[in-house]
């Protein structure tokens, strides 16, 4: 006997109902991933320089048979960036940035690295009794099975490591805290991938090419490892997701247009600052600069917050700090 005054009753689905795995409470952290993928994938003059400088001491340290001088050498390695353009660019679906980062990677390494220590091995090998093949050289040219996998694992932690920077404490990411956990990780990736390259160039310039072939063999096992298996891995499994960028971008895009027909509207330093709380739910901080004169509508954070439902279906709350120019531009006599 049906009790209920509703002749047609609704029946709820009492299945419990989980959030969507992702990052969330964080202020715009998908799109500063994305920026740290483009500036990652970006060639600097800086770089070049890091990249011949970490090369240097490398083979250096490698022909000494230091182990310490090899890894103090990776203090000033730059390919932290290039691996992070990698795996964020591969999960965020942009080849553009994968390619980028991939491409630096092998200039950095197989371009600069390889010819560097090539060089410097021909010059000490000219001028220097004693040059050879070392332990150290050996372990990276001649590596056994056991050096071969601890090797990859290496590498793959490295990448692990790297990517739960940015997502096990993402809050902490642009902190001096967080920097410096990022400077002590990128001597790890470093050390997975500049002494290979480095016993490439030792190999040709002692005409060991047997030990570049394993080098080289080595150096590409241990960049899989590092930005796909370990790097990628990590932020896949953490949710992160491209259509949370695209979310972020959207929910921008929305208060661009609402901002437009505003009185006196400045674009150049207003900002708007995107916090996803979850999959359809966000806090929007909207900083905006505009001349004095015309009235700003008191329902203008209302305003967006409805634009943003519209364009996205997401409900955001919407905070607008409003601040008034005055400006004059003197003229020459």
């Amino acid at each position: 006997m049906n009790t209920n005054d509703d002749p047609h009753p609704v029946l709820h689905d009492e299945r419990p109902v989980y959030p969507e795995r992702g990052i969330w409470a964080v202020r715009d952290f998908y799109t500063t991933l994305e920026q740290r993928a483009i500036t990652g994938a970006a060639m600097t003059a800086g770089y070049f320089y890091m990249a011949i400088v970490a090369t240097v001491m490398a083979t250096a340290g490698l022909l000494l048979d230091s182990p310490a001088a090899v890894i103090g050498s990776m203090c000033v390695a730059p390919f932290m960036a290039p691996s992070r353009a990698v795996c964020i660019g591969a999960i965020f679906g942009s080849r553009q940035l994968f390619l980028g980062g991939v491409l630096k990677q092998f200039i950095g390494l197989l371009l600069i690295g390889v010819v560097v220590a090539a060089v410097i091995t021909l010059l000490l090998d000219a001028y220097v009794p004693g040059i050879a093949i070392t332990d150290e050289i050996l372990l990276r040219a001649m590596p056994t099975r056991k050096a071969v996998v601890l090797s990859a694992i290496i590498a793959i932690s490295a990448g692990a490591a790297a990517s739960l920077a940015l997502v096990a404490q993402p809050s902490v990411v642009e902190t001096p805290w967080g920097q410096i956990i990022d400077a002590i990780i990128g001597v790890e990736i470093a050390i997975s991938l500049v002494p290979p390259a480095a016993v490439i160039g030792i190999g040709l310039a002692l005409g060991e090419l047997d030990h570049s072939r394993n080098a080289f063999y080595l150096l590409l096992l241990n960049m899989l490892a590092l930005n796909l298996i370990g790097s990628t891995a990590i932020l896949a499994l953490r949710g992160v997701r491209p259509k949370y960028l695209a979310l972020e971008k959207s929910i921008r895009g929305a208060v661009a247009n609402t901002l437009d027909v505003v009185p006196g509207f400045i674009a150049v330093r207003s900002s708007v600052h995107v916090t996803l709380l979850g999959h359809r739910e966000a806090k929007v901080d909207v900083i905006l600069r505009r001349r004095f004169g015309g009235k700003v509508p008191d329902s203008l954070a209302e305003t967006i917050g409805e634009d943003i439902a519209k364009a996205t279906g997401c409900r955001a709350d919407v905070t607008v700090e409003i601040i008034p120019l005055l400006t004059w531009r003197g003229r020459s006599a």
